[in-house]
């Protein structure tokens, strides 16, 4: 019911419109004017939207690259310290104590051969 009413009352105002409006020639070219440059203004606005979908895809393009960047640097500092770890001289290779090492042995030998008499 409610539909049919809803219909009847949508066809007869489209048939019979409540007002009628009469533009003079100054109107219709002021409106054409108008909508003349709406529609540029819209083009050129596709046109920065699309400009702006780019800039950001080579965003995301260069932040993907840097991430990656930045995963190989962090992996060449690990095998830098692992390389660094495997160089590091040891407890042992340390000169001073070597040195000390030395003097005991010659003056145990020279103290041996001096008691052999």
């Amino acid at each position: 019911m409610f539909k049919k009413l809803l219909s009847i009352l949508l066809i007869f105002s489209i048939l019979i419109p409540q007002e009628i409006f009469e533009f003079t020639e100054e109107e219709v070219q002021t409106l054409y004017t108008s909508i003349q440059e709406l529609e540029q203004a819209d083009s050129l606005n596709t046109k920065m939207i699309n400009n702006l979908e780019s800039q950001i895809d080579d965003y995301i393009y260069v932040i993907q690259n840097d991430s990656l960047i930045m995963s190989q640097y962090r992996y060449q500092l690990k095998l830098k310290d692992e390389i660094i770890e495997m160089v590091e001289p040891k407890w042992y290779d340390n000169k001073y104590i070597w040195f000390g090492l030395g003097i005991v042995f010659t003056s145990v030998s020279v103290n041996l051969a001096g008691n052999l008499k």
